[in-house]
């Protein structure tokens, strides 16, 4: 799990003059309505929700799939997402532009919904009072393995994270398939690889399935590397849907999100029923909280959501909690071998190792309904 307040680049735009009790943009997210202001900190605007915005002042437009083309005489366009009926585009319009072309969008009857491209860089602590009392009530949900029904096939893991550099021996168990940098739009060369949260996620996958027996000579699985550092939401848009156009089995993502754009729940729902992919699994968040407010992607139907557990086999004291929590696993995971010597605890290291559960699971014959995997929403 990392945090999101850590955004990497913010670029060197100035923030537009308004007065602090008016609204620079308004946009609905589910049928709520979103009020942004300007603040004191160039690009970055507060909001009625109680959590910061960083604006790129780019544009993300759901569109009717037929009518696509109405975009293009008014700004820039790329396409980020497909699916059966809409497309999802990032406009790119000139900066002095931008409110322009976002009431233009927002008018064309083609458009199905439009939002500002955001990244969230501050989130209020949420009171831990009612903490006792929730687990108290709560009945840890565990993942219970059936037995392999089949020889086994390996499946195709999608991973979403930043800092995955697969150099090392122990990773070798994967075929990778491609490495691919979402932020900058672009396949990752082999010196731009750097080792980070991406390179220890997917060690505890590896380490999960080399720990169940695979046939001599066949990969683990087949692997995905998607570089997404940013948070911003066109670039996890553009994750999920390359994933998804990989024809991935699971995607893993650690990211912990206290607002979740109705335009990136529409992609991940899109893949999880008419995608093809079997399972998105998220890691509940390290904050010690609700995980339905800390980590709004938990909230999405589908969506299988980690928390942690300590040695002892109780919830961890840090691992978000409650009834978006789809599944517990164990939140600790040490290495010790050629050289490397680490240990990782969070909801991020349980997310991977249900990651590598349910691929090998998969890759044995097993079903959805089979792994009975259940999802709380």
């Amino acid at each position: 799990m990392k945090v999101l307040g850590c955004f990497l680049i913010l670029f060197a735009f100035g923030v537009v003059a308004d007065t602090p009790n008016r609204p620079f943009i308004t946009f609905k997210n589910n049928l709520q309505e979103i009020k942004l202001y300007p603040s004191a900190q160039t690009n970055i605007y507060s909001s009625n929700i109680g959590l910061d915005f960083y604006l790129n002042y780019k544009l993300i437009a759901q569109i009717d799939k037929r009518k696509a083309h109405n975009v293009e005489p008014i700004a820039a366009s790329q396409i980020l997402a497909e699916n059966t009926h809409s497309t999802t585009v990032l406009v790119s319009p000139e900066k002095t532009h931008f409110l322009s072309v976002y009431k233009q969008l927002k008018q064309l009857n083609s458009v199905v919904n439009v939002q500002p491209d955001f990244a969230i860089v501050h989130q209020y602590v949420q009171t831990e009072h009612t903490r006792k009392n929730i687990l108290k009530a709560q009945k840890v949900a565990l993942l219970h393995s059936p037995q392999c029904i089949s020889s086994y096939r390996p499946k195709r893991i999608a991973i979403i994270d930043h800092g995955m550099s697969l150099s090392e021996p122990a990773l070798s168990t994967f075929n990778v398939l491609l490495e691919y940098d979402a932020d900058r739009q672009q396949l990752l060369s082999k010196t731009e690889v750097t080792r980070g949260h991406g390179s220890m996620v997917a060690n505890v996958i590896a380490s999960n399935l080399q720990s169940h027996i695979i046939e001599q000579g066949v990969p683990a699985a087949e692997l995905v590397t998607i570089q997404q550092a940013s948070t911003l939401n066109s670039a996890m848009i553009l994750a999920f849907s390359v994933s998804q156009k990989m024809q991935v089995d699971v995607i893993n993502s650690s990211w912990t999100l206290p607002f979740v754009s109705e335009l990136l729940a529409n992609v991940i729902r899109d893949g999880l029923t008419e995608g093809g992919i079997s399972y998105i699994i998220v890691s509940a968040g390290n904050h010690a909280q609700d995980a339905c407010v800390s980590n709004k992607l938990s909230l999405i139907k589908g969506v299988t959501t980690v928390g942690a557990l300590s040695v002892d086999g109780t919830i961890a004291p840090f691992s978000n909690y409650g009834r978006c929590v789809d599944v517990y696993a164990p939140g600790v995971f040490s290495k010790k071998e050629q050289g490397s010597n680490f240990t990782i605890h969070g909801t991020s290291s349980a997310a991977a190792w249900v990651t590598g559960e349910v691929s090998h699971l998969l890759g044995c014959g097993l079903t959805n309904n089979e792994i009975k995997l259940n999802n709380n929403y």
